[in-house]
């Protein structure tokens, strides 16, 4: 019997996989041993086509990979074509940004990530498709607490924990989180010199690759954090994104509007939906299909 050898990478990667009955950690260990190292995310990433090997050390795993997968040499090779152009996202299955690409100062963020031993590639897994972040704001305009609402995609079989990274203007004492839903808290580390914290989660169950799961928690911030602004970082294609703000109705920003920001470094694009609930006192930045970057809301007092 004749079996059809499928002609793009990322298919043909999945079948190869799926033929030698490996694991991706298995995977990921082996490759590691051939001193050709690739996180299971990113050989996730690969089979599924949100992202394709294109460096160097990339282009050499995947060599690698063809001999672990049983696979003649330039099976998988040879399907990577010339090297795609690189920019702006334009298509909900495009590339993936990195986290040096919209965090400033990403040297406090890896840091940061090490200490509960992670690296910057889980902040993009599992995949997060939908994301609600409300924050609250006191009567004397200090950023109170946070709570976050996701809908999660794992990206491989096994899938057991999140982690989740924000910066604070001060870091007087930690920040606690004050509620979760399909999770719990496991770790908190910060590198302390930049105010940045990581907090580590574990599902209440492990994910199978594909699996879709709602998680849900509020954090509550240090006393006196002033940054007037929220964002919240997009690193893959998603489907939506809800930002909201909710202001003590005694105290109002004299302005309040949504941003953009698709590099860090780059100037940030002035965003025009953000609209207000007097009822609530809050305002809300809503987008749908965002673009991977840094979507915020900034606010004035005076």
């Amino acid at each position: 019997m004749t079996t059809t050898v499928p002609a793009d990478f990322s298919a043909a990667l999945r079948a190869a996989i799926q033929r030698s009955g490996l694991s991706l950690n298995q995977i990921s260990r082996r490759l590691r041993e051939a001193d050709t190292p690739v996180s299971i995310s990113a050989l996730s990433y690969w089979q599924n086509g949100e992202n394709r090997p294109e460096r160097a050390s990339s282009l050499a795993a995947v060599t690698a990979l063809e001999e672990i997968l049983g696979q003649p040499p330039r099976t998988l090779t040879a399907l990577l074509g010339p090297r795609r152009p690189r920019g702006r996202w334009t298509n909900r299955g495009g590339p993936v940004v990195t986290y040096d690409q919209v965090w400033h100062r990403p040297e406090s963020v890896a840091r940061a990530l090490a200490k509960v031993d992670a690296t910057p590639d889980d902040l993009k897994s599992p995949h997060r498709l939908s994301q609600y972040v409300s924050y609250r704001v006191d009567g004397r305009g200090h950023e109170d607490t946070m709570l976050v609402r996701r809908l999660i995609r794992a990206d491989c079989d096994d899938t057991t924990r999140f982690v989740f990274v924000t910066r604070c203007s001060s870091l007087t004492h930690p920040p606690a989180i004050i509620h979760t839903e399909g999770c719990r808290p496991s770790r908190f580390r910060a590198d302390v010199p930049s105010s940045t914290c990581v907090f580590e989660f574990l599902l209440d169950r492990p994910l199978s690759a594909g699996e879709l799961a709602f998680v849900e928690f509020g954090v509550r911030f240090p006393p006196g954090q002033t940054d007037q602004h929220a964002q919240i970082a997009i690193y893959r294609p998603a489907r939506d994104l809800v930002l909201q703000i909710a202001f003590d109705p005694d105290h109002l920003p004299r302005t309040c509007n949504g941003y953009f920001q698709p590099r860090s470094g780059l100037p940030l694009e002035k965003r025009g939906e953000v609209t207000f609930n007097r009822a609530a006192s809050t305002y809300q930045f809503i987008t749908l299909d965002p673009e991977p970057g840094q979507y915020g809301i900034q606010w004035c007092w005076r």
